[in-house]
């Protein structure tokens, strides 16, 4: 009896570190206490009318599953949603995003970091609350340098928009906050009124949505065939063409359609853009592929090791920018000494930012 005893206490004790995590009764809790916390959240937590549609009281128990060891059955995406597109769903969550569940991203202060945290949208308040819920951490899983394993139509990876539009990066579309509060842009954070086209020109106290750049229509995926989904007279970038996914790279004397131009306007007298031989080089010679936001002031990409791959001319490491050093300056006050590059157009600078 003493054995049994010694040998039941025995086994118990090497069962408690494996029940530690069980802390709910049996009826009890909710999903995220065996499920993976981003799945959860992109379904905005509503067990009663997603998970409970196939996990009802008809259904087998789950621990009955488990005590046979039988595998359960793969799910794909389309199992729920059926088999229309990702993409053709779109236009129903830009038009309606406040119907929707969505997560406002938490941060820190530190320039080009993820998301500290999110926390349930419920309805969303704006657009990129519900975007966000998918295209970032939150959604896509763990992030690296804000880029994400998944692969998505174009055959590149997708990116951490949370990470991208973050108010501590020393640059970023002001889609969270305007640029006059993006606090870890330098001085000066917004363009001028020139640089701008209507109706942007009130600079550094406006807010845009991802509708203003993106466009989802409701047949086709990707926006009719507009890789991005890009919205707006001009559709092209980072080449001379909309829809591909390679060809020729837009330098300024060779970027008509450049989608760039929807709301900028960086041709006038002085500009940087005209300086010089500044006009025969290609955009992503100077800036990054993925102009959401970025670690360097003016979306300017570096040819330094930091630099993630996805944000390189062809998004895939190849076509590295030529500076390999900037130093912001006001609009019309440029120089040589404001960046540095590897194509022997400026010299070195000290104290230049860089990826």
């Amino acid at each position: 009896m003493k054995r049994i005893i010694i040998t039941t206490a025995a086994l118990l004790a090497m069962a408690a570190p494996a029940m530690a995590g069980h802390t709910a009764a049996v009826g009890q809790g909710n999903c995220s206490y065996c499920h993976k916390v981003n799945l959860v959240t992109q379904h905005g937590g509503f067990a009663a009318t997603v998970c409970q549609t196939c996990h009802d009281s008809t259904a087998t128990a789950v621990k009955d599953t488990i005590a046979a060891g039988i595998a359960g059955q793969q799910y794909a995406c389309s199992n729920c949603h059926g088999s229309q597109s990702h993409a053709e769903k779109h236009p129903g969550y830009a038009a309606n995003y406040s119907t929707y569940n969505g997560v406002a991203p938490g941060y820190g202060t530190t320039n080009w970091t993820g998301a500290t945290s999110y926390t349930p949208a419920a309805p969303a308040a704006k657009m990129y609350q519900l975007c966000v819920k998918c295209h970032s951490s939150n959604g896509l899983g763990a992030t690296t340098n804000a880029t994400s394993a998944v692969v998505g139509p174009s055959g590149l990876n997708l990116t951490d928009q949370a990470w991208e539009f973050s108010p501590s990066n020393r640059s970023a579309h002001p889609v969270i906050v305007t640029l006059n509060n993006q606090t870890g842009s330098l001085a000066p954070r917004a363009l001028t009124t020139s640089e701008m086209k209507a109706p942007w020109t009130n600079v550094g106290n406006q807010l845009m949505t991802c509708a203003d750049c993106h466009e989802f229509v409701d047949t086709g995926i990707q926006g009719a065939g507009i890789t991005w989904s890009l919205k707006g007279t001009n559709k092209a970038w980072p080449y001379t063409v909309a829809g591909v996914t390679t060809g020729t790279f837009q330098s300024m004397r060779n970027n008509s359609m450049s989608f760039c131009w929807n709301c900028h306007n960086f041709s006038g007298a002085g500009e940087v853009h005209t300086t010089g031989d500044h006009d025969s080089v290609k955009c992503i010679d100077c800036h990054i592929r993925v102009p959401h936001g970025g670690k360097v002031s003016r979306l300017i990409g570096t040819a330094t090791a930091g630099l993630p791959a996805r944000y390189s001319g062809d998004g895939k490491g190849g076509e590295m920018p030529h500076v390999t050093g900037f130093k912001k300056a006001a609009s019309g006050r440029y120089s040589e000494s404001s960046c540095s590059t590897n194509c022997g157009e400026h010299g070195s600078i000290s104290g230049g930012e860089t990826w």
